[in-house]
C-alpha cells in the first residue's frame, strides 16, 4: 500500500466489526414470544394495533431508536388504527382472540443473539498486520533494488 494511513485505517475498522458467532437466529428468538404477555414483557406496549373480530395485530417502530433494547413506545401511547403507518424497521405481531401469536413479521431489526469471540478478532488484525507489514518490506525491497550507489 502506498498510503501507510489507509491500511491504519482498514485495521481500525476491521477492529471494530470484532467476530462473533450466532447463538440465536432472529427467527429463532422471534419465535419464543408465543403470547401476548411475553411480548409486553420485552417490548412493552405497541406503537399501534390493528383489531379484528377474532385477532389482533400489535406494530412496533424502531425507526427512531438506537437499541432495540430501548422500549420503543417510551413517547405515545398505543393507537388503534385501520392500516399500520410504514416505518423502515418494525415487528409486527399476529394474535389471536386468547393472546397466542399467530405470526410474527420482524424488517429491519435484527435480534439475534451473538456471542463474541474476541481472540478470533485478535487473529484477524494480527493477520492483517501481518499482511501490510509484508506488503511494506517487498515495497521497500523493490524501491532500494532500483538504486545503485555510486562511489
Amino acid at each position: 500500500m502506498k498510503n501507510p494511513f489507509a491500511a491504519i485505517a482498514l485495521l481500525s475498522m476491521l477492529s471494530l466489526f470484532s467476530c462473533s458467532k450466532v447463538i440465536y437466529t432472529n427467527e429463532q428468538v422471534l419465535n419464543d414470544y408465543k403470547t401476548k404477555e411475553s411480548i409486553v414483557k420485552k417490548f412493552g406496549m405497541p406503537r399501534e394495533k390493528k383489531t379484528a373480530d377474532d385477532s389482533e395485530e400489535w406494530l412496533y417502530s424502531f425507526d427512531r431508536h438506537n437499541s432495540i433494547t430501548d422500549h420503543p413506545n417510551t413517547q405515545s401511547p398505543t393507537v388503534d388504527v385501520v392500516n399500520f403507518t410504514i416505518y423502515k424497521r418494525y415487528i409486527i405481531f399476529r394474535m389471536d382472540g386468547h393472546g397466542n401469536v399467530l405470526s410474527r413479521e420482524c424488517v429491519g431489526v435484527d435480534l439475534a443473539q451473538r456471542k463474541p469471540q474476541p481472540m478470533l478478532t485478535i487473529a484477524a488484525i494480527a493477520g492483517g498486520i501481518g499482511i501490510i507489514v509484508v506488503a511494506c518490506i517487498a515495497a521497500a525491497g523493490s524501491v532500494t533494488s532500483g538504486i545503485q550507489l555510486q562511489f
